[in-house]
């Protein structure tokens, strides 16, 4: 069963700052990663934990929304019983399927 790591990776040209990804492992030796287009700055990067730190706003957005591709990544991993689907179906499924976390949540 394909198995899930987030992992941030420093910008090269912006100093400071990253993005987070995914990587899909599946069977021996295997990998896919692709963006989940969260950016975030060094600081606010957990790399023991492997989540965004802090209590604001921001921090909370992203990770409700790591939480929440985590979560649907799963489900499709799930759904995939007979284990036919590639590594680039699911991220094709994946990127279908998602929904972004507003940053400003409804009164």
């Amino acid at each position: 069963m394909p198995t899930i790591v987030v992992r941030f990776e420093l910008c090269r040209k912006e100093t400071g700052r990253g993005t987070i990804y995914y990587r899909i492992y599946k069977g021996h030796n295997r990998r896919m990663e692709f963006s989940s287009r969260l950016r975030l700055s060094a600081s606010s990067w957990d790399e023991v934990t492997k989540t965004v730190k802090g209590n604001d706003p921001e921090a909370c957005r992203l990770r409700t929304q790591i939480e929440a591709d985590l979560k649907l990544l799963n489900q499709i991993i799930t759904e995939d019983v007979a284990g036919f689907l590639t590594m680039g179906d699911m991220i094709s499924i994946f990127k279908h399927r998602r929904t972004i976390v507003s940053p400003h949540p409804l009164p």
